[in-house]
């Protein structure tokens, strides 16, 4: 059979899978980790698998997805709650034709929103062309108080810690508390700025082990990248390092990674109706988070 093409294989994906959406959040127990460096880099990798790539970037800094890529996001997804502007109007499309929709400013409005606005904001979502097969979401480190909820929005969880002893003992952290305030039970582990694959097997194995025995919680590895010059250079270049870096470490280890993610089975039948509904569910908990 002749290979498909990807916008094929997308059309088709949607079409069999009804309309199917993974959501997934990375996240990171500290600042500093690369968290937002490996959110741009596995967008342009799944892009360049044939997905229809959205990041959703609740960051309030300069320093999120679509800076790394060289992208200037002007608005923000509270002017859509606002009914100021169309979803479609704010949505900037970067390299690889990931879309990206920054989020930072419409927490507290959607805390608030009512029934009738969630419906809209669904329905402006699902009416985005082409559909949407992978949304990811950026969360802010666990550094910010608010910021474990943003994990709730996606169906699955990655994250994000490095090698450095804070950054392990931070992500703990993020892990117990999103276990006993949350009661969230799958994550993801994607160790970054290594040595070695020993070195990474280490840090998963005693992340791993402490999550199974005090919180009852099995991590799944997906995964590390290596401390690689080329990640660097691309990252000042504002390029991804798959793109401009093919061959080099790092790049093939994030690739495997979005080969990791598309593998996934769908959670339940999750289409943008529950990402959405998700989302206002997390902003609402911020909100309360931030007013005690």
């Amino acid at each position: 059979m002749a290979e498909l093409m990807p916008d094929q294989a997308a059309g088709l994906r949607r079409l069999f899978a009804r309309n199917l959406v993974r959501t997934v959040t990375l996240t990171a127990g500290k600042a500093g980790t690369g968290r937002s460096a490996i959110a741009a880099n596995l967008a342009c990798a799944l892009a360049r698998r044939g997905q229809s790539v959205c990041v959703l970037d609740q960051n309030g800094d300069r320093r999120g997805v679509a800076d790394h890529l060289g992208v200037r996001v002007v608005h923000d997804l509270a002017d859509v709650v606002r009914r100021d502007r169309a979803l479609a109007d704010i949505l900037v499309t970067g390299p690889e034709g990931i879309r990206f929709v920054a989020a930072a400013e419409a927490t507290r409005l959607l805390g608030s929103l009512p029934s009738e606005e969630e419906t809209r904001l669904v329905k402006n979502f699902g009416a985005l062309e082409p559909a949407i097969d992978m949304m990811l979401v950026d969360a802010p480190s666990a550094e910010a108080d608010s910021a474990p909820c943003y994990s709730l929005a996606s169906t699955e969880v990655i994250v994000v810690v490095s090698g450095a002893a804070d950054a392990i003992t931070e992500a703990y952290a993020l892990i117990k508390r999103l276990t006993w305030d949350f009661a969230r039970r799958r994550f993801h582990v994607l160790v970054n700025r290594v040595r070695s694959a020993e070195q990474a097997e280490a840090i998963f194995a005693n992340l791993d082990s402490t999550a199974e025995r005090y919180l009852g919680v099995k991590l799944s590895s997906i995964g590390w990248v290596p401390e690689d010059e080329a990640l660097r250079k691309a990252t000042k270049l504002k390029q991804a390092v798959v793109s401009a870096f093919p061959d080099a470490p790092s790049a093939a280890a994030l690739r495997g990674v979005a080969d990791s993610v598309m593998q996934w089975p769908y959670a339940g039948e999750d289409c943008l109706d529950g990402f959405v509904q998700r989302l206002v569910q997390a902003s609402r908990i911020a909100a309360l988070s931030a007013s005690t």
